[in-house]
């Protein structure tokens, strides 16, 4: 047992910093540590009481481009393995599934805004949704999107049917959304010059004007239910 409780939380974005779970890690007084993937030595995950792997723009099924994702791979598979808590959100989630043989793969088309997240039976159980009274109000931009490993437990789909949450053994979570952005990250995501003309290419302008839009209706609720979710994993993880 650690004498401190301590959380690793894996960066592999410069726009996807660790936001909301950081904010609720420091209100909560837990101790954690932020190494930047593909730049900073991965540390020895039984230092920590739960992994918490943030999302990017890197293609798992592109070895050649990103080659220090089958390291990491192999790294949250062991961790897993030891029992080590994981919540891993776009990226981390397809990190969760390829760690354990199921395939990401790319989509059609780029989902990006705010979706209702709706539980599976199963989901409705789960203590990752603890409070959340049916869905969940999230928010997505991802090009990729998992399957779900041998032996893991559908949690949470869209309307299109799409797989966004499973369990993976007691308490290794993967999330197809976005649960850490903050008002500031937010705005960051819709007005960088970059990340606003991907969205436009890929949607259009009106879809893009639709978004910004929801943020003033829709971005409270969403940052109730994401506050939910991540104290429902502080509690999972025996942090809280």
């Amino acid at each position: 047992m650690l004498d401190k409780k301590q959380v690793l939380v894996l960066q592999h974005f410069r726009e996807n910093p660790p936001g909301r779970v950081g904010d609720l890690l420091e209100e909560h007084g837990i101790a954690y540590d932020v190494v930047q993937v593909g730049t900073n030595q991965l540390p020895n995950p039984t230092m920590y009481q739960a992994l918490i792997v943030l999302g990017g723009t890197q293609h798992l099924y592109d070895k050649h481009k990103y080659p220090y994702t089958v390291h990491e791979e192999i790294y949250l598979h062991q961790a897993i393995r030891q029992g080590i808590p994981y919540l891993g959100m776009c990226l981390g989630g397809q990190l969760l599934a390829n760690a354990f043989y199921a395939t990401v793969s790319r989509l059609p088309k780029e989902h990006i805004g705010f979706l209702q997240i709706h539980f599976s039976e199963t989901g409705l159980q789960d203590p990752l949704y603890k409070g959340l009274l049916g869905y969940e109000q999230a928010f997505q931009w991802h090009e990729d999107c998992f399957a779900l490993p041998e032996g893991a437990i559908a949690l949470a789909h869209h309307t299109d049917g799409s797989n966004q949450a499973f369990r993976y053994g007691h308490h290794a979570y993967g999330i197809q959304y976005h649960v850490e952005l903050t008002a500031d990250m937010l705005n960051t995501w819709l007005h960088d010059p970059t990340l606003k003309d991907e969205f436009i290419g890929e949607y259009g302008d009106e879809a893009y004007k639709k978004v910004e839009r929801d943020v003033s209706s829709l971005f409270p609720t969403y940052a109730q239910h994401s506050r939910i979710l991540i104290e429902n994993f502080f509690e999972i993880s025996d942090l809280l």
